[in-house]
């Protein structure tokens, strides 16, 4: 998700008044991205990306029904 997005959980939040249900629990997205970094900072950064774990594969994901078919092939 991108920075600034807001989350809706619905039935997540805090019980209602005087009733069983739940309301909704809004979650406000906030990324930190600094603008001066230390060589030691960099050099883990780097290593990071190097790292097939941490890099981002758009492709990989498709449809929601394209991943549960792929779950039953």
């Amino acid at each position: 998700t991108q920075p600034g997005k807001i989350l809706r959980l619905r039935g997540k939040g805090l019980p209602e008044v005087n009733s069983y249900q739940r309301g909704d629990l809004l979650v406000a997205v906030n990324v930190y991205i600094p603008k001066n970094l230390t060589r030691e900072e960099k050099a883990i950064f780097e290593k990071f990306a190097k790292s097939p774990s941490f890099t981002p594969n758009p492709d990989e994901g498709g449809s929601f029904f394209e991943r549960m078919r792929g779950m039953f092939e």
